[in-house]
């Protein structure tokens, strides 16, 4: 019988770490696609000059950088046409109602003229590792702070 009751103790135990483990993945999903929803975004913002679409996965300030940005792009007469080739999501940590997560990310840029949509700078691929620190209100994650920690260039040739 007491041999019975540690396999039953160690069967439950093992049973709920399993279900903590299964929740915990359930948990980041919604994160990892507002990070991927975020790139997305950002490809479109480039081309038009609208960071508008981003409002409901960016904050504020992390808008306002991105405007500018775009629009200083976008007053030479040029935009960034980007291509997101891999994504991996290295670490994620949940802590109440903030996530940090490190990405790498493979990018292809190509700056593009705004009349003709020819290039007019070759194709660079761009390797990142990326830091988002999101919030979680109402329910829903949005970003609150983007960091680049590396970021290395690579000349691929006009596409």
């Amino acid at each position: 019988m007491s041999r019975f009751i540690r396999f039953l103790t160690l069967a439950l135990t093992l049973t709920c770490l399993s279900c903590a483990q299964t929740e915990k993945s359930q948990d980041k999903m919604p994160v990892k696609d507002t990070i991927m929803s975020y790139n997305k975004l950002l490809v479109e913002a480039a081309k038009t000059g609208d960071v508008e679409p981003l409002k409901g996965i960016l904050v504020q300030k992390e808008r306002e950088k991105l405007n500018y940005w775009i629009a200083s792009w976008h007053d030479s007469k040029v935009y960034m046409d980007g291509k997101l080739e891999n994504i991996k999501f290295k670490n994620i940590t949940l802590s109440g109602n903030t996530a940090n997560v490190i990405t790498s990310e493979d990018w292809i840029y190509e700056y593009k003229s705004l009349e003709t949509k020819q290039s007019v700078l070759p194709a660079s691929g761009i390797y990142y590792e990326m830091k988002y620190i999101l919030l979680k209100k109402d329910n829903k994650w949005i970003i609150n702070e983007i960091k680049v920690k590396t970021e290395k260039k690579e000349e691929k040739g006009n596409k």
